[in-house]
This record gives structure tokens, C-alpha cells and sequence, in this order.
């Protein structure tokens, strides 16, 4: 199995346990803080949508996202974030919409990527070793922070004595 099977087995899985994680939540529970400084569901639900246009461009497949003004870190910034109008919260399944009409099209773009790519060095560092600073070591950690992230949705759905996860 290629690397590039398995980075996109994992974004298919992404996928599912994403809209899994935001069901049967609403809109006026997830933005309710459980414990502070946590982040509420929609802040993270958000963040991994932002996440996305990461995942869009590595797949030379840009996507629009209105939100960008909410939802990224100083971490991962770009310049366009930081110059990002304003814009209006959305709503929760406004945020699940945009996930769901964006992963077809990033797919396809991930999918399109010849393997060779993965080896691209990139200049834009990101912050965990032991991902090198290629193509591919981006789309790993990109995976990892989606996988961690929709963690902390699940452990927040608990606090809103919702049922655990599902993973089919």
C-alpha cells in the first residue's frame, strides 16, 4: 500500500467521523464553553474545516471558506487569514455544509496528486517533528491535527451528554 493510500484512507475516515462527531449537536450547544479556556464544539469544528484549505491546496485544488477570520490559529495563519474580512459566525451546519461540499472536491485534487509529489520539499515549516518539511510529512501532520482534533469534539459531545461517537 502506497503512502498515499493511507494519507487518503485517513482523510476518507476524517470524513465520516467528522459529520459522526457533529451529529445531533445543535447550534446553541455547540458554542457553549464546558470548562474554560476549552474551545466549544463550534469553534473546532470550524478550525478543522479552516484545516481543510490546507488539505485543498496540497491537492492544487484552492477552496473558498468565508470564515477564515474565526477559525484559524497565529500558528498556521496565512496572511490571507490575517487580512481575512470580517465576517458573521455561522452557524454550526452552515460549518458542516462547507466541510461537506469542500472534501469531494479536495479529494479529488489529493487523489489526482501523483506519489511522487509527497517528496516535494516545501518551505512553509509546520510544528511537529518528526514530519519533514516535505509534501507528504505536511498531509501526515494535517491528518494528525484533523484525527486530534475531532478527539477533543468527541470528548466536549460527552460534556453535552451526548452519546459517544460512532465510527460507522
Amino acid at each position: 500500500m502506497s503512502a498515499k493510500k493511507v494519507l487518503l484512507d485517513q482523510y476518507d475516515l476524517h470524513n465520516v467521523l467528522y459529520n459522526n462527531v457533529l451529529a445531533d449537536i445543535t447550534d446553541a450547544e455547540s458554542g457553549k464553553c464546558i470548562a474554560d479556556p476549552m474551545n466549544c464544539v463550534k469553534w473546532l469544528a470550524g478550525h478543522l474545516a479552516w484545516a481543510q484549505l490546507n488539505l485543498g491546496n496540497i491537492g492544487g485544488v484552492p477552496v473558498d471558506f468565508a470564515w477564515r477570520d474565526h477559525f484559524h490559529t497565529k500558528q498556521g495563519a496565512t496572511p490571507q487569514d490575517l487580512d481575512a474580512t470580517p465576517s458573521e459566525l455561522p452557524a454550526l451546519q452552515q460549518i458542516k455544509d462547507k466541510w461537506n461540499e469542500m472534501g469531494p472536491v479536495i479529494r479529488n485534487g489529493l487523489e489526482n496528486l501523483p506519489d511522487a509529489a509527497l517528496d516535494t520539499v516545501i518551505n512553509i515549516p509546520h510544528p511537529i517533528f518528526p514530519f519533514d518539511n516535505t509534501l507528504g510529512g505536511l498531509w501526515a501532520f494535517i491528518n494528525h491535527h484533523q484525527a486530534y482534533t475531532i478527539g477533543q469534539i468527541g470528548i466536549l459531545r460527552r460534556g453535552l451528554n451526548k452519546d459517544a461517537m460512532k465510527y460507522s
